[in-house]
């Protein structure tokens, strides 16, 4: 249920950015720098502008994924860490009961 409405709001998404496009076609000029700090006018002529609010909102995901990767790091790496630490004390529980013969964890419950 939860993968159908992901993907219905992931379709209504692209539709409405289908849209913006086809509606903002127009060529504008994308001034890359302020006039006033660079001598030489920097300016892309000519490009669309649903191209460059589409660049501008591929450029703010990726950024936002990447500060949500490394906010996350610290998460990552203590579960790597717990994950070892899990696997070292299964060996150990392994060593012990080879040492002491044991065979199983439980009991078995005769059957009545």
């Amino acid at each position: 249920m939860l993968r159908l409405i992901k993907w219905a709001i992931l379709a209504t998404i692209c539709v409405a950015l289908v849209i913006l496009g086809v509606a903002n076609m127009a060529p504008v000029d994308l001034h890359l720098l302020p006039a006033s700090i660079v001598k030489t006018d920097l300016v892309l002529t000519g490009v669309p502008l649903a191209a460059v609010i589409l660049v501008a909102i591929l450029v703010g995901v990726v950024l936002g994924e990447l500060f949500e990767w490394l906010r996350e790091h610290k998460h990552r790496r203590r579960a790597s860490e717990r994950s070892r630490e899990v696997e070292r004390l299964k060996g150990e529980i392994a060593a012990l009961k080879r040492r002491h013969g044991v065979k199983d964890d439980l009991p078995r419950i005769a059957a009545q």
